[in-house]
């Protein structure tokens, strides 16, 4: 016995994104993406410069700014 269904593009897109938006899907994702980044230091690294340069950029933005943000601090009890 033989069935014979024809598949159109847009129900291959919906079967896709129905297993996409899976818990199922997600979580295989999640674990690759935990596996990778605790087993790898190149990417470690590449996340810790990345926010090395994004606190610097921070301290001295707010250090060029400091007049505008240091006149609101106070050191009293509200």
């Amino acid at each position: 016995m033989k069935i014979k269904e024809n598949l159109t593009k847009s129900d291959v897109d919906k079967g896709i994104k129905v297993y996409m938006d899976s818990a199922e899907f997600k979580a295989k994702v999640e674990k690759i993406v935990k596996d990778r980044l605790k087993n790898e230091k190149e990417i470690e690294g590449k996340v810790v410069e990345i926010t090395k340069n994004v606190i610097t950029q921070l301290f001295k933005t707010l250090w060029t700014k400091r007049g505008f943000w240091k006149s609101g601090i106070t050191n009293k009890a509200d």
